[in-house]
């Protein structure tokens, strides 16, 4: 009986000891289940914020190409006016000369001649060129009487004058022109001193 009883106690010892040693393998099991599902909540949270890192990378991205093309397009908005300015300024500039002549021409003519056809319509095609370049923007500069201002005035002689007051213009020998803002051409003056 001691050897019956000795293989049947080393059987339940060798028993408990399996189902201790797989109760330890099941602890380990379900600590390394609790880990991996520990890691997998840890790489979905890093892969949330990485998303949202990645997310606010693009919005930042997306915000300063934004900004940046509104200020490209304002730029060329400006350097168009500007180019069509400067294209309008140069023809405006080469018409004055035309618009002198005219006005040396009906200076010139008498009273009679003014009546006659041809001062008439000398007349007539200086008035539509006056009113042309007027529609578009262009403006003559006023001088005689005026104070001189050597934004607008460019004085080519000087006069000892006591009865007009100090730096007003006293004769214009060729008129001055502005386009919107800017000075197409100054005005050629005498002034008094």
């Amino acid at each position: 009986m001691s050897e019956k009883t000795n293989e049947s106690m080393e059987e339940k010892v060798e028993q408990t000891v399996e189902e201790q040693a797989e109760g330890t393998v099941d602890n380990e099991g379900a600590d390394t289940t609790k880990k991996a599902s520990e890691d997998k909540k840890e790489k979905k949270k890093s892969k949330k914020e990485q998303l949202k890192e990645e997310l606010e990378e693009m919005t930042d991205k997306y915000t300063r190409l934004f900004a940046e093309f509104q200020n490209f397009r304002s730029r060329n908005e400006k350097e168009k006016s500007s180019m069509y300015e400067m294209g309008a300024s140069n023809i405006i500039e080469k018409i004055l000369p035309i618009v002198d002549n005219f006005e040396r021409g009906i200076k010139a003519l008498s009273e009679d001649d003014l009546k006659s056809p041809v001062g008439e319509g000398m007349n007539l095609i200086y008035k539509q060129l006056v009113d042309t370049l007027t529609d578009i923007g262009v403006e003559p500069i006023e001088a005689e009487g005026k104070e001189f201002d050597p934004d607008f005035h460019n004085a080519v002689m000087h006069e000892e004058n006591d009865e007009v007051g100090e730096q007003i213009i006293t004769e214009e020998f060729q008129k001055g022109y502005k386009y919107k803002d800017s000075v197409i051409r100054h005005s050629m003056v005498k002034v008094a001193n």
